[in-house]
């Protein structure tokens, strides 16, 4: 991928599409939203979750197709009631093809892959292959995937026995999406390092969450240089108040110009983990202005 003027890249050259005072002024009779333009040349695709609108994956991806790279398909709960039909998964394949998009499949939060008891684990693992075969028309830049089922203040022999029935369910997942590099782990609350292990094992590519870096007081910095190599996504969002997915007006200017320039050469999906359309069009003002700025001080 080369350089990507993200959003007018596509739609500044639609049919009654025009670019005025950094926002992207569309007529169109559906009345998507608007959002503002990232006018930068960067490397990244810039991604955005499927819900900012408070409705289904479907007129989400409709409204903002013409605006970004790539959707975090948010499939947070398990039940197969709550994912979308084969009929709406080939819709959105249309939707991908129309537009060059891409989308990263997250997979469930409300179940443990690394649970002590064995019907959560049983349970999550069949929710996983069924969202993969349910997915595979889309072919997903990568899948999203949190090894839950163990605190932070956890104990060596507790860490060893967690990693263990991991590592026991990983081989069927690798084997749905056939490159491993594609299941990427996200950095949670406790420490990244003790994924470290399953994901050398098992060539497992690396979702860096920077929000929940944040949240921690860690070295951002240090983390994209350790584990920038293997990572296809970024999530980028702010924090206040002890809470993750503020808009990134919470990252000051000097940090997040850090941040950008530790991501130079970055190529993958860098999504901005909100969830809300107010904050999702302020962050990218910020984020334009940062990468703009030869110094954010």
């Amino acid at each position: 991928m080369g350089l990507r003027p993200s959003f007018a890249r596509r739609s500044g050259l639609r049919e009654g599409g025009r670019q005025e005072s950094g926002l992207i002024q569309m007529k169109s009779a559906s009345n998507s939203p608007i959002l503002p333009a990232l006018a930068c040349n960067h490397k990244f695709r810039l991604g955005i979750p499927s819900y900012v609108l408070p409705a289904d994956i479907l007129p989400n991806v409709k409204a903002f197709a013409p605006y970004v790279d790539d959707f975090e398909l948010t499939l947070f709960e398990s039940e197969s009631s709550s994912l979308p039909s084969p009929e709406t998964v080939a819709q959105l394949a249309q939707l991908a093809n129309d537009n060059e998009l891409s989308y990263t499949v997250h997979f469930p939060l409300d179940r443990q892959l690394g649970s002590e008891l064995f019907a959560e684990r049983m349970a999550m693992h069949k929710s996983i292959m069924a969202i993969m075969r349910l997915m595979r028309p889309l072919k997903p830049f990568a899948w999203i995937l949190h090894l839950e089922g163990i605190p932070p203040q956890a104990n060596a022999r507790e860490r060893q026995a967690w990693s263990k029935l991991i590592a026991e369910l990983l081989p069927d997942i690798i084997a749905q999406a056939e490159n491993p590099g594609l299941i990427c782990v996200e950095n949670l609350l406790y420490p990244f390092e003790w994924c470290a292990e399953l994901i050398e094992s098992f060539k497992l590519g690396v979702c860096i969450d920077i929000g929940h870096l944040l949240l921690l007081g860690k070295d951002v910095s240090l983390h994209l240089r350790r584990f920038l190599p293997r990572t296809r996504i970024v999530h980028l969002h702010g924090t206040g108040g002890g809470k993750p997915h503020r808009a990134l007006e919470a990252i000051s200017p000097a940090d997040l110009k850090r941040y950008l320039a530790d991501m130079a050469d970055f190529r993958g999906v860098l999504t901005l983990e909100l969830f809300n359309l107010p904050d999702i069009s302020a962050s990218i003002r910020h984020l334009d202005r940062c990468m703009a700025m030869p110094d954010c001080s």
